[in-house]
């Protein structure tokens, strides 16, 4: 999953200076940007545009976290306006970490023409999410020591905190609720909302490449 998190950052990148590139694989010399480089961001690009990846970044709202994107689209599936689009998330924030992998479907409502600006649509699916508790919450563990002296043995009590302690982290399963909106041009903007897992509630804003 690492690998296509990387994959999925650079294509942002790509796609977001294509003239820059461009501008510079066109000067005489072959510019700065080797053959094989520019080669490489062409596939990059054309998978992009080929799946229809997008990125997407915002905030949850219940808990309070900075969530972070990308997703591809595959489409349409059987009728006009219904797609599949698979994703992945990353919500960070001062009480709880969270990664999770969304199997949503969109579905947009119909009567949209070339000339709609804003194309409404609706969705959901199913949510596998790994969620982590900070430190913040106050779970901590107790560590006891003793100490032997010469005139006897006493004990301490220390409490321990870690937002890393594997104990606070959870694997829950969940339901995405999806409602949006769409240009023709890539740009999103869509509430969503995760029921029974790491329940969640998300403003999004985006753009599908």
């Amino acid at each position: 999953m690492t690998k296509q998190l990387i994959t999925f950052a650079c294509t942002a990148l790509i796609m977001a200076f294509p003239k820059c590139v461009g501008a510079q694989s066109n000067e005489p010399d072959g510019g700065n940007v080797p053959a094989a480089a520019q080669s490489a961001a062409d596939s990059i690009e054309g998978t992009a545009r080929r799946f229809r990846m997008a990125v997407s970044g915002g905030v949850g709202l219940d808990p309070e976290a900075i969530d972070v994107g990308v997703n591809a689209t595959f489409g349409p599936l059987f009728t006009r306006g219904l797609d599949f689009r698979p994703g992945v998330e990353l919500g960070f924030g001062e009480l709880t970490t969270f990664f999770g992998i969304n199997l949503d479907v969109t579905y947009a409502l119909p009567g949209y023409t070339r000339q709609t600006r804003w194309i409404p649509y609706i969705g959901g699916g199913p949510n596998f999410a790994v969620s982590h508790q900070g430190f913040s919450t106050e779970n901590g563990s107790l560590v006891q020591t003793t100490t032997t002296t010469a005139a006897g043995s006493t004990a301490s009590t220390t409490t321990t905190f870690s937002r890393f302690d594997f104990g606070d982290t959870d694997f829950e399963a969940g339901f995405n609720f999806i409602a949006g909106a769409r240009t023709q041009r890539g740009t999103f903007v869509e509430m969503k909302a995760t029921a029974w897992g790491v329940s969640n509630v998300r403003l999004l804003f985006g753009f599908t490449f």
